[in-house]
């Protein structure tokens, strides 16, 4: 079994995680969008986000119908529905409404940044996340369920880090593949063998 000192850090992926390890590193990852996350990650948090979601809607919806009953009520009378007959009602609906909002903005950033880290652990670019801001939200969903794919690596902080050492400057997002034995543009000119040229220039004087 795998213990907390043995978990690798948030932004490293997590194979095989339980609900609870899931929940917390959405959590400690609340604005990390570096990296990748493993699918029992993402998947967890999601069921997660749902169901608090629903939670939070059950009492809104409760004085939702308080306020139409309320409502139709007053009508059945021949009154008309004044602010003070459905004051009570409506300011329910309204400060449930208020909570509504609350637990949304606070899960939209985890939200995001877990969905950002499992794109990039299958080798998508995260930024495919913001494709459900413009109503495409099924796409990145479709995505996070592919596997892992080994090139995601290139994500990775630590890997982009000792890729950029090795070219002498640090990069973006570097492909997954070894660096060549030398950086671009110390190779030796074309046509010439390290260390050494030709025997002479050409259009030079010939050597007997």
């Amino acid at each position: 079994m795998t213990t907390t000192s043995t978990l690798p850090p948030v932004g490293q992926p997590l194979r095989g995680a339980s609900f609870g390890q899931a929940i917390k590193r959405f959590f400690q990852g609340y604005v990390k969008f570096s990296g990748r996350a493993s699918r029992s990650e993402f998947w967890w948090a999601m069921l997660f986000g749902f169901l608090v979601s629903l939670v939070a809607q059950i009492p809104f919806w409760i004085a939702y119908v308080q306020l139409i009953v309320r409502t139709i009520e007053l009508q059945d009378r021949g009154m008309s529905a004044s602010a003070d007959q459905v004051a009570g009602p409506l300011g329910a609906l309204l400060g449930w409404t208020a909570l509504l909002l609350v637990v949304g903005l606070a899960l939209l950033l985890p939200t995001y940044a877990a969905m950002w880290r499992r794109l990039q652990d299958a080798n998508f670019h995260g930024a495919f996340a913001l494709l459900s801001i413009v109503g495409f939200g099924i796409v990145p969903l479709i995505l996070c369920i592919f596997p892992p794919n080994p090139a995601g690596v290139q994500y990775d902080p630590d890997y982009r880090a000792m890729y950029g050492q090795a070219y002498g400057q640090p990069t973006g997002y570097a492909p997954a593949a070894q660096p060549y034995e030398q950086p671009y543009g110390q190779h030796p000119p074309y046509g010439q063998q390290s260390g050494q040229g030709y025997g002479q220039p050409y259009g030079g004087p010939q050597q007997p």
